[in-house]
């Protein structure tokens, strides 16, 4: 663009020395009026030349300028025209968002040029009925054609910058979507197999121990669990790939509900842990929201009494406030930690801290108050 604009200054230059040598040539000199010779040229040329710099300094072009074609009417040279010496730099002022200023230039410009030219003994009516108006239209139409420019360019940089500015935004906004939608996929994967891999690692434990200990019965006990569990992650697995994918809601498979957390429970239970369940509310009553945030929550602290906390025995109460649903699980175990902020306790806990959050609620985790062991409390808007 540098290049090209040079370019076009270039040729601007050399148009107007082509039109004011045709000026001077075009007229019948007077006889008073001396020849062009060498300095007359030069002082042509200065004005060309410094035309070519309009856009880095125009101020002082216009000055140049100026100073030029006074000096070249001074030296009594043939009539040239000062408004064609004047117009572009003039222009390239109005369009630098200086009007004001060409506009003032151009009235004192015009005032000294022709009082001058009327104390010389010009004809007075001439010089005010004929010429006068000429030059003010193409002062006037310089400097308004200069402002038009000036004003579309600020346009077109005013709407460039908020194309870039929608466009970042744009790019902010996929980057956190992809990034949304990678915790999401993090969240539903892990729920839906962190439990399953415990419980089917726990069943394989007691198929090996029963296997070492010839209990043919106690083998084929737990490797049907293992089945069970199996298929029911396959399930869970199949719903939360089609609620990805984003499928029709009447074709998804069910991933979790309030009414499914005996399920849960009795899983927990044939992997050896004593679970106690009170469910205090009606599952049907629940949104499905609210009731599908339970059972994760309730999935992930019974995964963790499993997996984690050693517990023996865990205890599982869903009860309602109004306006809210509250989820416990306590165990007896050894806890994962002693921090009630769930950002440190792995990725179990903030997923499920993630989930309850985005239904507007909030999830307190630490070590039970009642003795030994570890307690999820999980408060879910309804």
């Amino acid at each position: 663009m540098t290049r090209v604009r040079r370019y076009l200054d270039g040729v601007i230059a050399a148009l107007v020395l082509a039109v004011l040598i045709l000026a001077v040539v075009a007229r019948q000199p007077a006889a008073d009026d001396r020849p062009l010779d060498p300095l007359g040229y030069g002082l042509l040329v200065v004005i060309a030349v410094a035309t070519s710099f309009r856009r880095r300094w125009p101020v002082t072009v216009l000055a140049v300028c100026m100073i030029a074609i006074f000096g070249y009417y001074a030296s009594g040279y043939q009539t040239v025209g000062f408004e064609l010496a004047l117009v572009v730099p003039i222009y390239t002022v109005a369009g630098a968002g200086r009007w004001r200023l060409a506009a003032l230039w151009a009235a004192a410009v015009t005032f000294v040029a022709y009082s001058s030219r009327v104390q010389l003994g010009q004809d007075t009516l001439g010089l005010v009925a004929l010429e006068s108006p000429t030059t003010v239209a193409v002062f006037c139409g310089a400097i308004a054609l200069g402002d038009a420019v000036r004003s579309r360019r600020e346009l077109r940089a005013e709407q460039h910058r908020a194309i870039e500015a929608v466009r970042r935004e744009a790019e902010q906004s996929s980057a956190q979507r992809l990034a949304d939608e990678r915790v999401l996929l993090a969240r539903d994967l892990h729920d839906v197999l962190g439990h399953t891999v415990s419980v089917v690692s726990l069943h394989a434990s007691v198929a090996e121990e029963a296997l070492l200990a010839d209990d043919s019965e106690e083998a084929l006990e737990a490797t049907r669990a293992i089945q069970e569990e199996s298929g029911a992650a396959r399930r869970d697995l199949r719903g939360t790939v089609q609620a990805l994918r984003g499928d029709s809601p009447e074709s998804l498979e069910p991933v979790g509900e309030l009414r499914a957390i005996g399920g849960v429970v009795d899983r927990a239970r044939t992997a050896g842990l004593d679970v106690t369940q009170s469910i205090e509310v009606e599952p049907a009553t629940v949104p499905s929201a609210a009731g599908m945030t339970a059972y994760r929550v309730i999935q992930e602290g019974l995964t963790n009494a499993l997996r984690h906390a050693g517990a023996d025995h865990a205890w599982v109460r869903v009860s309602a406030e109004p306006g809210a649903l509250l989820v416990r699980v306590d165990d007896d175990g050894r806890g994962p930690g002693t921090s009630t902020s769930t950002s440190t306790e792995g990725n179990g806990l903030r997923g499920m801290a993630e989930r309850v959050q985005l239904l507007g609620g909030s999830v307190r985790v630490g070590r039970r108050a009642e003795g030994p062991g570890f307690s999820v409390c999980a408060r879910i808007p309804t």
